[in-house]
């Protein structure tokens, strides 16, 4: 009867059986000691069913029994109950290290070996903070091809605390979750800095200037200061007015408000500061110090205050390289907006002779003592024309105030974060309106620039909640049709095919610079629109309702709308082929022998000569020589990036600064006007892997692709930068991100062991060798993606 019930089995029982056989092998010789015993001995049915929680006083069959037998050879829920977790570090650990834990398999006593996390069905998840932290996971194997420890692999960054939750077949492994916590690592000159960052602060004698720190890691970890080597921090500071030894100050430590502070009160002068954190000045590190007598500190206060000035005589001594050998007598005045220097004609008519804006583009810095005059000397610099230098016995008002006017403008620091901050609550000051109603438009999508101009040809409607409507497109705008609306009308004007903006290259990831060459249909009525759009950008955001265009703005233009002179230093960022091919052998070479003359050659799309023009008055007969090759690639920046397009520009600022008032926009450099209207780019690991392309197939390679998005995944947004720029050559996505990138983002199978991965920036690709361990293959792409030169194929 039971040899007839064992036939009757159905085949998806036995296959059943045969693969749990298969997958233990080494036990063959117990499973068919085990099945005669099964059919021939009755108390061992009862324990095969007790164990799987069977009745042993009801009746049973066979074919319960091979089930109990199957059920008993699988993995099962005792695996997880009996696994092992191993952890490779002491509790807590500092951030910043490849750390590794351990899963060891056991089942009835014994090792239980796998060949693949799938054979157990094995799931880990780690979190700080809420915050996901990928993990690799892999089989340990050494020399067989089987083991029963499975590793799990991350990089901790992140200080807090992390949890693990490891699942076996659904089933959470004994002792699961498990809790680590990881502090913050040793603080880091490049990533902490100083509170309030100036570049000039101006004090009292009479009481203690203190400078504050904010200690972080090289992850961004906030320090704990009761942890910290205070030894480690110092301040040196040096007099300017005598020559003194500098003095160093050692850092105090305050445990209640968990922060870092150096404290000393100045005698009346000017002082030059350095913090070092390890011998490495620290972010904002760098600054001078004035310090002035009440009386004048108060008086200073007032004038600021008060927005009051009074000319200060002063001497000018030189000009840029021409010295004067008569001073010349001029009045210093200075407001919130700009410093003068006025000279009076016979006594009476006043003339300008230099005016200095107070923006962070002005800088000064004190010469010393005028022994002729007896008065402290100071020199005043932008960049938008020679350097003046001029002595006065209110050197340290002038500057006092200066700094000061500087610091308010801005909103009393030098970091992007409060520059922003202030910007915006000085648009909404400047603006007084919230928003003056609603501007309802209706707007064609396959007319989209020429219909929306239209639209808002009232200079009224820029000012109100835009709300719009597509043109045969039912439906209520509540935000979300705008917004859309805002990011294709932005798209289609700095697009290089809408002819308004181009890159200087055929490189559809390129810079775009205002396009001198447009069609005469593009006027410059264009622009001005342009430029509205990009200041009601600026105005929405400081509504609270963040908005930003979507354009790669070349570096120069950015530096136009703030003021700053352009040199050749922007044809790097801005045309780079140019930069390469004709700027660097400039500067590396010998040009005596190269007959070039301050003139710049323009041809039309057929090769052929247009006309020549002079760089400089008479630029056809000025020679270019090893000493005024710098002038001659400055004079071609200016033509090149700023002449072409002058009135382009002047019509993009007429519509931008309908919204942004000049003087408040120059508070920022290029860069953060950069980040003020397109924002922080955002890299999202999710996204790349959605869109690259991925060439090997090998099992090695599949290893360690597994690791490479372990370890992309748990990158700082600054590596993700970096790691773009090596492989891609630039750090900046296209507005639509990974999926845009042309050619897609490309990862490749090197076929070698152990070295730095290679780039070829042409392509957009990235080749990863094999490596030894996750440790080996982290450290590896980190130094490329920082340091790396060998070994990369830069195409």
């Amino acid at each position: 009867m039971m040899l007839q019930e064992l036939g009757n089995m159905n085949r998806a029982l036995l296959e059943e059986i045969v693969q749990a056989v298969e997958t233990r092998s080494w036990l063959y010789t117990r499973i068919c000691g085990g099945v005669l015993l099964i059919f021939g001995v009755r108390w061992l049915y009862a324990k095969f069913l007790r164990l799987n929680r069977f009745d042993p006083e009801n009746s049973f069959s066979a074919l319960d029994v091979c089930r109990a037998f199957a059920h008993y050879l699988k993995p099962s829920g005792n695996l997880a109950e009996s696994a092992k977790v191993q952890f490779t570090w002491n509790d807590p650990h500092p951030v910043g290290n490849s750390m590794k834990l351990h899963v060891k398999l056991y089942q009835r006593g014994k090792p239980y070996l796998v060949h693949h996390v799938e054979d157990v069905n094995f799931s880990a998840r780690a979190t700080c903070g809420g915050t996901p932290i990928d993990v690799a996971v892999d089989v340990a194997k050494e020399n067989s091809q089987k083991s029963n420890v499975i590793s799990l692999c991350f990089t901790a960054k992140r200080a807090g605390v992390y949890v693990f939750i490891i699942r076996i077949s659904d089933k959470l492994v004994s002792g699961s979750p498990f809790v680590r916590t990881f502090l913050a690592g040793s603080p880091d000159p490049g990533k902490t800095s100083v509170v309030q960052k100036l570049s000039t602060i101006v004090t009292s004698n009479q009481g203690h200037t203190q400078v504050a720190l904010d200690p972080f890691d090289e992850f961004e970890n906030r320090c704990c200061v009761d942890s910290l080597c205070l030894d480690d921090f110092e301040m040196t500071v040096t007099e300017l007015v005598r020559e003194c030894k500098p003095e160093v100050l050692q850092v105090r430590a305050s445990g209640l408000l968990n922060t870092l502070f150096f404290s000393k009160t100045f005698a009346a002068g000017i002082y030059a500061a350095c913090v070092t954190l390890k011998g490495r000045t620290i972010s904002g590190g760098k600054f001078k110090v004035i310090s002035l007598s009440a009386s004048e500190f108060e008086e200073v206060s007032q004038c600021v205050g008060q927005k009051k000035s009074e000319d200060h005589e002063s001497y000018i001594t030189c000009v840029g390289s021409e010295e004067y050998s008569k001073p010349k007598k001029v009045f210093a005045y200075i407001s919130s907006k700009q410093l003068v220097l006025r000279e009076f004609i016979l006594g009476l008519l006043p003339v300008r002779f230099r005016t200095f804006r107070v923006s962070l583009a002005t800088t000064f810095d004190y010469v010393g003592m005028n022994d002729k005059l007896g008065f402290p000397a100071v020199t005043f610099t932008d960049d938008n024309q020679a350097s003046v230098t001029f002595a006065s016995k209110d050197a340290m008002k002038i500057l006092s105030i200066f700094a000061m006017h500087l610091s308010k403008n801005i909103g009393g620091s030098e970091t992007f974060v409060d520059k922003q901050e202030f910007f915006y609550c000085a648009m909404r000051r400047h603006h007084n309106i919230s928003f003056l109603g609603e501007a309802h438009i209706t707007v064609d999508r396959s007319n989209l620039l020429s219909s929306s101009m239209h639209a808002l040809r009232g200079s009224y409607a820029w000012f109100k909640k835009i709300r719009v409507i597509f043109s045969g497109e039912p439906g209520l705008d509540h935000g979300g049709v705008s917004r859309e609306w805002f990011d294709l009308l932005s798209s289609k004007i700095f697009s290089p095919e809408t002819e308004l903006f181009v890159p200087f290259s055929n490189n559809p990831q390129a810079l775009v610079h205002p396009n001198p060459n447009r069609s005469p249909l593009m006027t410059l009525k264009f622009y001005e629109f342009a430029g509205k759009l990009a200041g009601k950008c600026l105005f929405e955001s400081s509504h609270s309702s963040k908005q930003f265009i979507k354009a790669r703005l070349s570096r120069s233009f950015l530096a136009q709308l703030i003021g700053l002179r352009v040199d050749y230093k922007f044809f790097e960022y801005d045309d780079p082929d140019l930069y390469v091919s004709k700027i660097k052998y400039i500067l590396n070479s010998s040009v005596n022998d190269l007959d070039l003359t301050f003139t710049e050659e323009e041809f039309d799309n057929n090769g052929k000569l247009v006309k020549v023009v002079d760089l400089v008055p008479g630029g056809k007969a000025k020679p270019v020589s090893d000493e005024n090759k710098i002038e001659y690639i400055n004079a071609l920046a200016r033509y090149r990036l700023v002449t072409k397009v002058k009135s382009e520009t002047q019509a993009f600022l007429k519509g931008f600064n309908a919204f942004v008032p000049e003087d408040l926009i120059m508070i920022f450099d290029e860069k953060e006007l950069e980040l003020l209207l397109c924002g922080v780019s955002e890299y999202d690991v999710k996204e790349l892997q959605k869109n690259c392309i991925v060439s090997g197939r090998s099992p090695k390679f599949q290893k360690v692709l597994r690791w490479f998005w372990t370890i992309v995944g748990n990158y700082t947004q600054e590596e993700m930068a970096r790691l773009l720029q090596f492989t891609t050559g630039s750090s900046q996505l296209p507005p639509g991100g990974f999926s845009q990138l042309i050619p897609k983002f490309q990862i490749t199978e090197d076929f070698s062991y152990n070295i730095l991965p290679k780039a070829h920036t042409c392509f957009n690709q990235l080749n990863l060798p094999d490596y030894e361990s996750f440790e080996k293959m982290e450290r590896c792409m980190l130094v490329a993606i920082k340091e790396g030169s060998e070994g990369f194929l830069l195409g």
